[in-house]
């Protein structure tokens, strides 16, 4: 009750000040109406400060936990404070509750398959993750935003989260311990399904983990991770040699092309008769690099940088959102375009300086699956945002069409699964170490429900590391899905 008290309380003040004023000027007692003026200026500043700490700093978490743990009054006892709310996923599974023992500050079922995602609450430590973003709502103490609101009691709530928690743990330990991520969502409705970063610490090493150097499993991969993604862009530069007119045939020299002079030559992994002229399915099902690379400079470097920016490579994407705090990723790296065609060429093939996280391929990958629009990827059960359109629908079916391709005779031929048609494309990375593995995919391929982007560190080769652990993800969903 004591946002009404301060409510009613500068109500009655503002009336009787305003009393005053209105006697004194009646009785012709000019000579004081500043005083009176000046009293009610510091009492109203006094009142205000205070009502302003009490509704807004009541949505902060760290003066109200303060306030409450050295609060000594008996309404504010240990055995009568209010219970933190928990963390579920779409179907209830508990993600993360409150515990008095547990290592990372709460009750975590999933252990290290969630670690990424929900995070930790720990005393002297500070907290992360999606506990951080919705703390407010979870011990209840979210500022109100409204009258009604204000005349409420707050009080824990728990936040039902997109996740899948079956998904999740597969995702986990398919990748086995390997460095990676994977990330799966419904491009329908931006729902996150599963969000997965490996190696993640154990609940008694903590400490342990943040000294790992090498495996570092402190670092969320899905998220912070900047990777060359290697041929799986080629869905975008296909997608934007369709739009500008330059999807047709190119000569793929046996021996390689260099985009220009003093430059590496490009060359591909299988390569063409000389002379012979290859459209886009047979480049995209075979993953040409020349082809992509001459294709992409042929849409000229000021069209390749309005279309990544329409992408949003260049801007991190938000998950999760509550109060002052989010939860996403880091922004894209691309190279500067202009005046450098060697640049654009390996951009094309998805080499060179450009360097994206698994989240952002997940949303290029989404997009082709939507038609062309991409709808902004939620953590939050029930959040609801716009579709923004990046490619028209032709454009997206007929890149549907070559991922499809892929799957049916290319590198994506290890996808299969029966009684599920899909689409998807491999990728290999290269980079100063063992090339990086990545592999991107969507079911059904007639009305797509899930994507899953799966990217191995130092995997080599995007079908034998990547793939794998797409396929078992996908099967695992369409069982689910036909149970239903």
């Amino acid at each position: 009750m004591i946002f009404p008290l301060h409510i009613l309380f500068l109500i009655a003040f503002l009336a009787v000040t305003t009393l005053l004023l209105l006697w004194s000027f009646a009785k012709g007692h000019r000579g004081g109406w500043w005083a009176t003026l000046l009293f009610a200026g510091l009492c109203f500043a006094l009142l205000a400060h205070q009502a302003y700490w009490q509704i807004r700093g009541g949505g902060n978490v760290a003066l109200t936990q303060f306030k409450r743990n050295h609060d000594t009054r008996p309404p504010v006892r240990e055995d009568q404070r209010l219970e933190r709310a928990c963390l579920r996923d779409r179907n209830g599974v508990l993600l993360a509750g409150p515990a008095k023992e547990a290592k990372w500050g709460h009750h975590a079922p999933l252990g290290p398959a969630a670690f990424h995602l929900v995070g930790y609450d720990i005393k002297g430590r500070g907290t992360t993750g999606l506990e951080r973003v919705f703390a407010s709502k979870m011990w209840g103490v979210a500022p109100p935003s409204g009258l009604t609101e204000l005349l409420q009691t707050p009080k824990p709530q728990d936040v039902i989260l997109t996740i899948d928690s079956h998904l999740q743990r597969l995702a986990y330990e398919q990748l086995n311990g390997r460095r990676g991520a994977v990330v799966a969502v419904n491009p329908k409705t931006g729902e996150v399904l599963a969000l997965v970063s490996s190696p993640a610490p154990l609940e008694a090493n903590l400490l342990e983990a943040e000294r790992d150097r090498k495996n570092t499993p402190i670092f969320n991969r899905a998220t912070q991770g900047l990777y060359p993604p290697g041929s799986i862009f080629k869905i975008f530069s296909a997608a934007l040699a369709l739009e500008k007119g330059k999807g047709g045939r190119y000569i793929c020299p046996p021996k390689g092309w260099a985009p220009g002079a003093y430059t590496r030559p490009i060359r591909d992994t299988h390569p063409q008769q000389e002379g012979a002229l290859i459209s886009i399915d047979k480049a995209f099902a075979e993953s040409s690099n020349i082809w992509f690379a001459k294709s992409t400079l042929a849409c000229g470097w000021k069209a390749v940088d309005d279309a990544i920016d329409r992408c949003g490579f260049r801007q991190g994407i938000t998950l999760a959102a509550s109060g002052a705090y989010s939860y996403g990723t880091k922004a894209g790296v691309v190279p500067e375009l202009y005046a450098a065609p060697n640049r654009v060429a390996y951009l094309g093939f998805g080499q060179g300086d450009l360097l994206v996280t698994p989240v952002h391929m997940a949303a290029m990958t989404a997009t082709i699956a939507n038609e062309g629009l991409y709808v902004p990827f939620q953590l939050e059960l029930g959040k609801k945002e716009s579709a923004k359109r990046v490619w028209s629908r032709a454009v997206a079916k007929r890149v549907r069409e070559l991922m499809a391709g892929s799957v049916r005779s290319g590198t994506s031929r290890q996808i299969a699964i029966s009684g599920l048609s899909i689409c998807g494309k491999t990728g290999t990375a290269e980079n100063s170490g063992r090339d990086h593995a990545w592999f991107t995919c969507f079911a059904p391929a007639e009305s797509p429900e899930i994507v899953v982007t799966v990217l191995v560190e130092n995997g080599g080769y995007g079908a034998a590391s990547a793939l794998p652990v797409a396929r078992e993800l996908l099967r695992a969903w369409s069982t689910q899905r036909k149970s239903r």
